[in-house]
């Protein structure tokens, strides 16, 4: 076995320099950790070659985690309408429920299901309102945005659904000058 990384990585640099600071970049690894250490007399340029074909998949995957992690931190802060809690600490919202996929070139098919916090909730339609808003506001526009209520949670929820997604019945629910009022108190940022 050869002695330490450090002579792996630079034999790899002089082999493939330009791949090394992609690879890098990319993993967001360091080379100064034993990255081989199960592997005796490694060939460092066909292993790196390997992670290097692999790494184009997992920026992809990685930048989809970051991203659904950005969206489920915009809206785990929202106010619940009639209650002085957060979605996130009434479980109306939660991590598992924000999908992220490429949907074209450069941009995003953001997916969110919440769950009302009983099956007949009045104000699930005000929630997914909100939960719109506040992506809206706060996300650059290369995305397609559906939000659901969870299968089975809301006694209406196709029909709420419909409305949450549907443009032209958000911009008319927003020319409202009360209803725009109660949701921007409600994703006002937590101060």
């Amino acid at each position: 076995m050869h002695g330490g990384t450090g002579q792996r990585s630079q034999k790899w640099q002089r082999t493939f320099p330009e791949k090394m600071v992609d690879l890098a970049s990319i993993c967001r690894f360091s080379f100064n950790r034993p990255i081989f250490s199960t592997i005796t007399r490694p060939e460092p340029y066909k292993v790196n070659l390997c992670v290097l074909r692999m790494s184009k998949d997992a920026v992809l995957r990685q930048e989809l985690d970051d991203l659904s992690d950005i969206v489920y931190d915009l809206i785990r802060d929202i106010r619940d309408p009639e209650k002085d809690n957060s979605l996130e600490e009434l479980d109306v919202v939660y991590e598992s429920g924000v999908q992220v996929e490429p949907w074209g070139e450069g941009k995003f098919h953001i997916s969110i299901e919440f769950t009302p916090t009983v099956p007949h909730c009045s104000l699930a339609t005000l929630i997914g309102l909100c939960l719109r808003v506040k992506l809206e506001n706060n996300l650059p526009q290369h995305y397609k945005l559906d939000i659901t209520v969870k299968e089975g949670s809301h006694s209406t929820g196709p029909e709420i659904n419909k409305q949450i997604n549907d443009k032209e019945r958000i911009a008319a629910a927003m020319e409202n000058p009360d209803l725009r009022a109660v949701v921007n108190r409600c994703v006002k940022d937590p101060e």
